[in-house]
């Protein structure tokens, strides 16, 4: 768990006053260990502040990643990488395929990123054009024979049944409308099987190694439009593929339906060693909670503020130097007397969000308070055009733009914090 980690305690954390009314505790951002010898620490209060509260004790929220996108501009590197681990409400590349727009817009990169072998999904994206011979085998979060089959960050791993084939072609946006670089990414074979086979890329084999815990073909793709993949051997399991440009910022999705951030649990703090040093990233976000909300009157999540914690804690003991940021839940609703409303746990799930985030030194972004709290995903739903499907629980394309925009202006308000500290 780590010299860091402190067992989560809710009732230390959110109080009740004498009315019975919830009495939060305020989130430090520029100053959490109380140094302030210039008179200019401001509290920030996760419940309603609507930028990012500093958790990490550091100068400002992610100021590794703001040091790494300096010396972006400056040239002294050449990438940066964000993985975006999210459930349903990033899958398609909503949120990301806008948050990774803009960010490439100030700092530079082209490409999608990371996109798996096959995905439930794929004919809804509109970053990639993604098909697929129906018999890849996939085994995921939900497979029963998981344990054995070395499952990728994605929650997936896809083993071929030796004629598979994979096929991404480029679509028709900027940034998007040409292949420059290519990673494609595979494990270490199941089974004991061989570890030596070919990768076919557009009918050309190229010969692995898969000694590793995690691997990569690094291809250059001179601008192509199409990437045909298959792989010779069915115990090699192969992860997908990662478009990228040769310089600038990258935003992998990580979407996985119907989870709740546990599953990350099935990963030791080696292999997540093992990413950083074969693929390295230089901001991890975690967007979950939806789907702790189940049933319209849970409010308890002491539980899984107990499961999660630790493992957000295994995470940042294996990458060092990577900044981390927790998105809360969206808002969702529940039908209470006939009408929609906001579900009654949502706020104290944000709680125990918060709370995790605080005790990891996670920064935090309350998106559910940036999209308008309390109702707002009826509001959302109901709106004309509306911005969220009537499941008062998913951002159409309209909303999860919105939602995108909430992160991106939270993430470069505090950049010209971090900017106007390090200019002094």
């Amino acid at each position: 768990m780590g010299p860091n980690f402190k067992p989560p305690d809710i009732l230390s954390d959110v109080l009740k006053d004498s009315t019975g009314a919830r009495k939060h505790i305020k989130g430090k951002v520029n100053d959490p260990k109380g140094d302030d010898p210039k008179g200019k620490f401001v509290e920030r209060d996760y419940t309603s502040y609507p930028g990012l509260v500093n958790t990490s004790g550091q100068p400002t929220a992610l100021s590794d990643f703001f040091n790494h996108l300096v010396a972006l501009k400056q040239k002294k590197r050449k990438k940066i990488r964000v993985a975006y681990f999210g459930d349903s409400m990033v899958e398609g590349d909503l949120i990301t395929q806008d948050l990774r727009r803009m960010l490439q817009e100030v700092f530079g990169g082209t490409g999608v990123g990371f996109v798996p072998v096959t995905s439930i999904v794929a004919g809804f994206r509109q970053t990639i054009t993604h098909s697929f011979t129906p018999n890849w085998d996939d085994v995921n979060y939900k497979s029963d024979n998981k344990a054995t089959h070395d499952l990728f960050i994605s929650g997936h791993s896809f083993f071929s049944s030796g004629n598979s084939l994979v096929t991404y072609r480029a679509v028709d946006q900027p940034r998007l409308n040409a292949f420059e670089q290519m990673s494609v990414l595979f494990g270490s074979p199941v089974g004991g099987g061989d570890a030596n086979a070919d990768i076919v890329v557009n009918g050309t084999a190229h010969p692995i190694h898969a000694n590793a815990l995690m691997n990569k073909l690094d291809l250059p793709m001179n601008n192509a439009k199409e990437a045909r993949i298959s792989i010779s051997s069915t115990t090699i399991p192969l992860y997908g593929a990662a478009f990228e440009s040769d310089s600038g910022v990258v935003v992998d999705n990580f979407s996985f339906r119907g989870i709740s951030g546990v599953e990350l649990d099935y990963f030791s703090e080696n292999y997540f060693k093992q990413v950083q040093e074969t693929r390295p990233y230089d901001l991890m976000i975690f967007h979950y909670g939806v789907n702790l909300l189940f049933k319209p009157n849970l409010t308890e999540f002491n539980w899984y503020t107990k499961k999660m914690q630790p493992i957000l804690q295994k995470i940042k003991n294996a990458c060092p130097g990577t900044s981390m940021l927790m998105i809360t839940t969206a808002d969702k609703g529940f039908s209470y007397g006939g009408s929609w409303h906001t579900a009654k746990g949502l706020e104290p799930l944000i709680d125990a969000q918060y709370i995790m985030a605080k005790n990891t030194g996670i920064d935090f972004f309350n998106l559910y308070n940036a999209m308008g709290g309390e109702d707002a995903i009826v509001r959302w739903a109901t709106a004309d055009p509306s911005l969220a499907n009537k499941d008062y629980t998913h951002a159409n394309h309209r909303g999860a733009k919105k939602l995108a925009e909430f992160i991106f202006n939270a993430i470069m308000n505090e950049y010209k914090e971090y900017e106007k500290n390090n200019s002094k």
